[in-house]
């Protein structure tokens, strides 16, 4: 599919053949293909993966707006969804306040039937887990924005939480992503918070990190390592100090360079050009 932009009513396609990728290479949208594994990424992964395998319940992963929290629950989605031990339900914005209408979220994410009463809701997920059970499966729930959950949704969560296999593990389990507020709400509810197994936090890239996403998403995009590099050594550091180093950020900039140097006869993106590029675009957020 064709990258197209709007420019004074009329459609401009960008040549990324001449900048050496097949698609953009910046999307802003989550897309596991694109997620670089900063250490603190790969760390976060590896806890919370072995958690969900080893039945233990309860995962948090918080982080600021930007850091990739979204890109890593779509991640957990699409590698749990389709191994053949697990199935697995994610929640991009849970509903506000209400314990029932999280669980009816969750049971239509899990091709349930949605009920009106908590208790027949709650009744409808030990039916599931008995069949689940019996093949093998373990569900998984995702929660992305988890720091919108309210107390009265924690209490619902806890009791899913409390259902058992016939082993006597956990027989569902929970990821939950939010921003660092998610923390702060946790203590509120000491019987959910005690239950949680493993806790992480994505934090913004250093430059060498920086760099490493760059490259990671223009080879994922397509282009040829062998190339000249398209962003040079010294366009790193300006376009870190500007985005700070948050992920979304880097790339929504990064975006922005590209389609200049499209528009353009360059070839590469250097530090003067990331330069004249801030100077006379401000607002191009």
């Amino acid at each position: 599919m064709t990258d197209q932009f709007i420019l004074d009513n009329e459609t401009y396609t960008p040549d990324w053949d001449r900048l050496g990728v097949v698609v953009s290479p910046f999307t802003i949208e989550a897309d596991p293909r694109f997620m670089y594994l900063s250490t603190e990424t790969r760390r976060a992964l590896s806890k919370v993966s072995y958690m969900v395998e080893a039945g233990q319940g309860a995962s948090t992963i918080v982080g600021e707006i930007g850091t990739g929290k979204t890109t890593l629950a779509s991640w957990f989605h699409s590698r749990y969804d389709r191994r053949p031990d697990f199935v697995a339900a994610k929640i991009d914005e849970p509903p506000k306040k209400s314990g029932l209408l999280l669980l009816r979220r969750i049971a239509a994410e899990f091709g349930l039937r949605t009920r009106r009463a908590t208790e027949d809701q709650l009744n409808e997920f030990r039916a599931f887990l008995t069949e689940q059970t019996a093949q093998g499966i373990l569900p998984l729930i995702i929660v992305d924005e988890a720091h919108e959950l309210g107390p009265e949704q924690f209490v619902e969560l806890r009791r899913l939480l409390n259902f058992r296999d016939p082993r006597g593990g956990k027989a569902f389990q929970l990821v939950l992503l939010g921003r660092p507020e998610l923390d702060i709400n946790l203590r509120e509810v000491p019987d959910f918070n005690d239950r949680v197994a493993t806790r992480s936090s994505l934090d913004p890239l250093t430059p060498d990190d920086t760099r490493s996403l760059i490259e990671y998403r223009l080879l994922a995009a397509g282009r040829d390592s062998k190339q000249p590099p398209l962003f040079t050594d010294d366009a790193i550091l300006p376009i870190w100090q500007e985005t700070r180093g948050y992920p979304r950020s880097i790339c929504l900039l990064c975006l922005h360079l590209c389609l200049e140097l499209s528009a353009s006869d360059g070839y590469q993106i250097t530090g003067e050009f990331v330069t004249n590029f801030l100077d006379s675009h401000h607002g191009y957020r």
